[in-house]
């Protein structure tokens, strides 16, 4: 199990022991750490996460993804750009979760995710895949998808050359 979070607080126990608490980064990671019983005695890593992708690497996405929606449509359009950003991080294999919900708890997982879609819907249930927005990508999970979206824009014959210079400038 890998999670990500930020050190909160070091104290010690009645009986000396040290405790550490761990505010974590993704609400559905509490759904992992539940699996775990109190007596399971865990080997335990802890190491720095890798550096978040840049505001300019977000630009440069979002960029590249209206000018596919501009070649595709015609007219730009949010939800095709946002149909577009979750197809790019499902095909660039970027992090998402599938999770089954509630149907009357969809309303509170639209807003603790930016993206999400509904993969299925049965009785009172729904199987929604999760994604995380861009801000909580590393610089490694950005490169693959900012490349996922170059390849897409070549296949489609926009002109990527401008974008090409900015990545090199933005990632070496």
């Amino acid at each position: 199990m890998k999670v990500k979070g930020r050190l909160k607080n070091l104290n010690y126990n009645i009986e000396g022991k040290p405790q550490v608490t761990f505010e974590l980064e993704r609400y559905l990671d509490i759904n992992k750490i539940y699996e775990i019983k109190e007596e399971d005695l865990l080997n335990i890593n802890i190491s720095k996460a890798k550096k978040s992708r840049t505001l300019d690497q977000n630009n440069l996405l979002w960029a590249i993804i209206s000018d596919i929606d501009r070649k595709i449509n015609g007219i730009p359009s949010e939800i095709f750009r946002w149909d577009l950003y979750i197809q790019g991080i499902e095909e660039a294999g970027i992090e998402y979760e599938d999770v089954l919900i509630p149907q009357k708890s969809l309303k509170i997982f639209k807003q603790a995710f930016r993206a999400y879609k509904i993969l299925g819907e049965k009785e009172d249930k729904i199987l929604l895949r999760c994604f995380l927005g861009s801000s909580k990508f590393d610089t490694k999970q950005m490169t693959n998808l900012i490349d996922y979206f170059l390849k897409k824009a070549s296949e489609l014959g926009v002109t990527i050359v401008d974008y090409r210079e900015e990545y090199e400038r933005l990632f070496y």
